[in-house]
């Protein structure tokens, strides 16, 4: 019997064409991330400096956080408010001597200086993006983004099996879009992700929304804790790099407002979060936003502690004194 010839449909031609192309997009992300790790390892070898103990800032992230921009008068102004860790949206920018840090890596970070960093800083914590669910931000797709998670974690882990992997900061603290990364990674590698902990923000700022509802704060924050559970990572920790204030001050077209509502959330919030123990650790945004003109920023312009950044630097006080007072009757 002879040969018979078959013609492929359209359809199947176009799928066959896409297997192809994402075998070799997956060939080279798999060489990507061998140079990556082959050039931390060549600079360990001519010279940069390789910590077998852990790093300065690779202790947990526990209570009171801050997010910054990096500046020389950063490590005074973090001594000020009393607190243990921060973050600056960056791996790359210096460390504040003395002070824990959450290294952010991006979806355009550069792979190979991604991996000398990471073979320097032994064991610390890494969220892999900054809110991939918002379109003002990482902007990626569940599956964009398990893409993108899967090639960091393995250039950092290779580089350091010590460092502690995060989720991006989830905007609005949405299980359900972190659901889907999760199913999304399934697709990608045969397995769910593997983190040592999770990481949300929490503002509320949807339309009708009143961005002092403390109620919803709690919802969202409570709900992503329960969803953990359920998924067998309710062990690990649960990090809130981001919540505040941001309208008030000036920016996204919203009128000035006075500090006091915003004072009594950040109170509000906080004494919950440490009162309730579903999150370990938060940080404020910011300590001082500049052009952007966020509100809830803790220092002005000049340096001085603001009306939230007295709040915050009391607060830490309450809590390393047993949480036994309630601060609100003590702020102006």
């Amino acid at each position: 019997m002879g040969t018979a010839s078959v013609r492929l449909s359209p359809s199947a031609t176009m799928s066959a064409v896409l297997h192809k192309h994402i075998n070799r997009e997956v060939w080279r992300y798999r060489l990507l991330i061998a140079l990556c790790v082959l050039i931390a390892g060549v600079g360990a070898l001519i010279g940069w400096q390789m910590v077998e103990a852990r790093s300065p800032a690779a202790a947990d992230l526990r209570g009171f956080g801050v997010g910054l921009n990096y500046r020389p008068e950063s490590q005074q102004q973090l001594a000020e408010l009393g607190i243990s860790w921060y973050l600056d949206w960056t791996f790359s920018d210096p460390d504040v001597p003395g002070y824990r840090r959450l290294y952010v890596v991006r979806p355009w970070a550069d792979r190979a200086l991604l991996a000398s960093v990471a073979v320097t800083r032994r064991g610390v914590w890494w969220s892999i993006g900054n809110e991939p669910n918002d379109k003002n931000q990482d902007n990626q797709t569940p599956a964009q983004y398990a893409l993108f998670f899967h090639d960091a974690v393995q250039i950092i882990r290779q580089a350091d099996p010590s460092a502690r992997i995060l989720s991006a900061g989830i905007a609005d603290a949405d299980w359900q879009w972190a659901e889907q990364f999760r199913q999304e990674y399934r697709k990608l590698t045969g397995d769910f992700p593997f983190l040592d902990g999770w990481n949300i923000h929490n503002y509320i700022l949807g339309d009708g929304q009143d961005q002092y509802d403390v109620g919803e704060f709690k919802r969202r924050i409570t709900a992503f804790r329960n969803w953990m559970s359920q998924i067998g990572d309710g062990g690990k920790p649960l990090i809130l790099s981001e919540f505040g204030v941001l309208y008030g001050a000036g920016c996204c077209q919203h009128p000035p407002e006075s500090p006091e509502r915003g004072v009594a959330y950040m109170v509000e919030t906080v004494t919950w979060l440490a009162r309730a123990d579903l999150v370990q650790a938060w940080a404020w945004f910011m300590v001082n936003s500049g052009e952007q003109h966020f509100n809830g920023d803790l220092f002005d312009a000049g340096g001085h502690l603001t009306a939230f950044g007295q709040a915050y630097r009391r607060l830490v006080a309450w809590r390393s004194v047993g949480a036994s007072k309630n601060l609100l009757e003590s702020l102006p």
